[in-house]
C-alpha cells in the first residue's frame, strides 16, 4: 500500500510540475472515470502528457450461481508520450503507464432459500457473507491512438483518446471460519478457483475517454 501511496503521489506531483510548465490542460471522462491533465510539447511531432482520474460506482456480478454485490473503485494517474505523424493533423499514437489502485470488492448475496454456494455445497447464510477482491496491477502499459494535445493554436480544443491497457488481474476469496463447518476446504478453493478464473479473463482494459482542453 505504501508503494501505491508513493506512486499516486508522484504522478500527482507530475502532474502538478506539468501544469506549471504546459502550455495544455484539460479535464475529460470515460471509462478511466473523470480526471484532469496537462500536456507539455516537446517538438513539432512528439508531446507528454500526464493526467489522473477516478470513478466509484455499485456493480453486481455472477459466479457459479452466486450474485456478489459490491463496490467498483477507479483510481488512477496516467504518464504518456504522444507522437504525431502527421504535421497537418492533431492525430496521435499514443503510449505509457497507468499506475492504478483500481480495486472491486464484493459481497455474496444469498439466494431465494437463504444459502451461499460454495463449491459444489449450498451452506445456510448463518454468519458474515463470504467476499471478494479483484485488483489490477499497480502499473499497467498503455497503446493507443488519438486525437489532441499537438500545439497548434491557443484556446478551447477536443481530446479523444482510444487503446487498451493491459495487466492480469489478481483476485482474493474470503470466507468467514463459521462457514467450515458446512463445506471442506477443497470446496473453498474450488470456489476461489471460479472466482479466479472469471475475473482473469480481463486482461485487457478498454479505454476510451473525450475531453475539453485549454492552450496557453
Amino acid at each position: 500500500m505504501t508503494q501505491v501511496k508513493n506512486a499516486a503521489l508522484a504522478a500527482v506531483v507530475l502532474l502538478l510540475a506539468g501544469a506549471v510548465q504546459a502550455q495544455e490542460v484539460y479535464v475529460h471522462g470515460g471509462t478511466l472515470g473523470a480526471g484532469v491533465g496537462a500536456a507539455l510539447p516537446l517538438t513539432s511531432w512528439a508531446g507528454v502528457h500526464a493526467e489522473i482520474e477516478g470513478l466509484g460506482f455499485s456493480h453486481s456480478v455472477n459466479v457459479d450461481d452466486n450474485q456478489y454485490d459490491g463496490h467498483l473503485k477507479l483510481l488512477q494517474g496516467g504518464l504518456y508520450v504522444d507522437l504525431f505523424p502527421f504535421s497537418s493533423s492533431g492525430f496521435r499514437v499514443t503510449a505509457g503507464a497507468l499506475i492504478n489502485d483500481d480495486e472491486l470488492t464484493a459481497h455474496a448475496v444469498p439466494n431465494a432459500q437463504g444459502n451461499y454456494k460454495i463449491g459444489d455445497d449450498f451452506v445456510p447464510a448463518v454468519g458474515a457473507a463470504p467476499s471478494a477482491t479483484a485488483t489490477l496491477p499497480r502499473v499497467m502499459p498503455y497503446l493507443g491512438i488519438g486525437y489532441g494535445h499537438k500545439p497548434v493554436s491557443k484556446g478551447f480544443g477536443l481530446t479523444v483518446d482510444l487503446g487498451v491497457a493491459y495487466g492480469r488481474p489478481h483476485t482474493s476469496y474470503n470466507v468467514p471460519a463459521i462457514y467450515s463447518l458446512f463445506t471442506t476446504q477443497a470446496n473453498i478453493d474450488d470456489e476461489e478457483q471460479k472466482i479466479s478464473d472469471k475475473v482473469e479473463r480481463y486482461k485487457l482494459y478498454p479505454v476510451v475517454q473525450i475531453g475539453v482542453s485549454y492552450r496557453f
